[in-house]
């Protein structure tokens, strides 16, 4: 059961990682145009990179710790199949995650409205105002920390439920 619940999570985490990177390269794809001057990448985009990716990180790490979790109660439980399970489950994760992640992207879009004015990102990465993406990736990642106990909470209600027979 160990190795098997390591090479899944090992599995899980691989795509769950390069899912997160692939719609980070869908939402940054016109900023990284703009920056990628003569083969150089601008400080400003990537500190907006970094901050998509300390962000999804920390969501995914979250995500497999409770999948491990939910590994082990799916091998304590007699069902039929346990790898459908898993399966469906991890989807479900990891698609929850890269959700959770887009809405606090637009929520923190949102907020930078309101503190900072309304700037686009391709003009500031052109001009490279790091500052700006310092302080949204700092409010982002913050927002992610923040509510993570919401997200867990969430994931937990995907968990099975172990019938403890109560005798007297």
């Amino acid at each position: 059961m160990d190795t098997t619940k390591i090479i899944t999570l090992t599995v899980i985490g691989i795509i769950a990682i390069a899912i997160s990177l692939t719609i980070t390269q869908l939402f940054l794809r016109k900023a990284k145009t703009k920056s990628e001057t003569e083969g150089k990448i601008n400080l400003a985009y990537g500190i907006l990179f970094l901050g998509w990716v300390i962000s999804f990180s920390l969501l995914n790490v979250k995500s497999i710790s409770i999948m491990s979790e939910y590994i082990d109660t799916v091998y304590k439980t007699n069902s039929a199949n346990h790898l459908a399970e898993i399966a469906t489950t991890s989807v479900l994760f990891i698609g929850l995650t890269n959700i959770w992640l887009i809405l606090w992207y637009f929520i923190t879009q949102a907020f930078s409205l309101l503190i900072a004015g309304k700037r686009t990102d391709t003009n500031e990465i052109e001009n490279n105002h790091y500052t700006y993406f310092l302080m949204k990736g700092i409010v982002f990642i913050g927002y992610v920390y923040c509510l993570m106990p919401v997200f867990e909470m969430l994931l937990r209600t995907f968990l099975p439920n172990i019938e403890i027979p109560y005798y007297r």
